[in-house]
């Protein structure tokens, strides 16, 4: 995943060695290349091929880029599951921009801190959230703008306009080096004010190839996995690790969990994995529909967030 160390330009007397890696968004580039026509992102009744997905997110990037946003630019972003929170993703990715993902059940004023405390240049806000918007507005004085995700009347204009209006831009990937951020993951703020642990293009790397080596051996293209949490934490660390294999990705239709839909999901896409925490995967081992439904496919099961009790380990591991 990284490069070489070279030389870099002496600056102040002390010369500093350049640790290059991968920009995380060129896994798209990859999948466009290798898989293009194969499904790689399922929303609802509507899906994307890889080389749809790519040309999306560099719309999306070209179109940002336009508005001045740059490398170590920050991008806040307040969304629920969609799919134009996941082209965000690889669009900040793509421009060395830093993805500042909330949770979506925020109060205006704690994502207004956010957008504050991460001095971030835009504002990409899900369209039924006008209140945080107003609220980001009006406290942010890094903002340079508000796009709308999805509908509503929020924001300069919405994210699928600037994606039209830049469709078919080339964007090259930013060069980054290691220690260059990508994401700001916040915290919960259970003593305080969230703060954002800085997750970096060679951090994140990592994070994918221990994954793929010791959480999920043997993921491939003809892998899916089922998002039954949101985008802005561990689920979308957990896709990250898909797109590098060229997994498809299928989000819930809604945001209430229906353990019932999520079943038949699996079942219908031969789902090979899923990332959870430990109350969501009790109640799926304890629902009825686990019966109803052909799971077989099913490989690895990745809780997180909390310790699991090992009598509920006991009573899933058999289903």
């Amino acid at each position: 995943m990284s490069g070489t160390d070279t030389p870099a330009a002496p600056s102040g007397g002390v010369r500093r060695m350049s640790r290059r890696v991968m920009n995380l968004a060129h896994f798209l580039t990859q999948n466009a290349r290798r898989h293009g026509d194969r499904v790689g992102f399922i929303c609802g009744d509507r899906s994307w091929t890889w080389r749809e997905i790519d040309g999306l997110v560099t719309a999306l990037a070209a179109a940002l880029a336009a508005r001045g946003i740059g490398r170590g630019d920050r991008i806040l972003v307040h969304s629920r599951n969609c799919d134009e929170m996941f082209w965000s993703m690889f669009s900040a990715f793509r421009l060395g921009a830093v993805w500042v993902p909330t949770n979506f059940r925020l109060m205006p004023d704690e994502v207004a801190w956010l957008a504050t405390a991460s001095g971030a240049k835009a504002f990409l806000c899900h369209g039924d959230f006008p209140g945080h918007a107003a609220a980001v507005e009006a406290s942010s004085p890094a903002l340079a703008f508000t796009w709308r995700i999805g509908e509503g009347t929020l924001g300069e204009r919405s994210v699928s306009e600037a994606i039209a209006a830049h469709a078919g831009a080339r964007v090259e990937e930013a060069s980054v080096e290691h220690d260059d951020p990508c994401w700001f993951f916040f915290t919960s703020g259970t003593t305080g004010r969230s703060k954002a642990a800085v997750l970096t293009h060679g951090q994140m790397a990592f994070v994918v190839t221990n994954h793929l080596a010791d959480l999920m051996p043997g993921t491939t293209e003809n892998d899916a996995s089922l998002v039954v949490a949101p985008l802005s934490h561990g689920a979308g660390v957990h896709q990250l690790v898909q797109t590098a294999r060229g997994a498809k990705t299928i989000l819930l239709p809604s945001e209430r969990f229906d353990i019932n839909e999520a079943f038949r999901l699996i079942e219908t896409h031969r789902v090979s994995n899923i990332f959870t925490v430990p109350t969501i995967l009790k109640m799926m081992v304890e629902h009825p529909a686990i019966d109803r439904y052909d799971h077989s496919s099913l490989r690895y099961v990745i809780y997180a967030g909390a310790p699991m009790y090992r009598e509920d380990q006991k009573a899933a591991l058999p289903r």
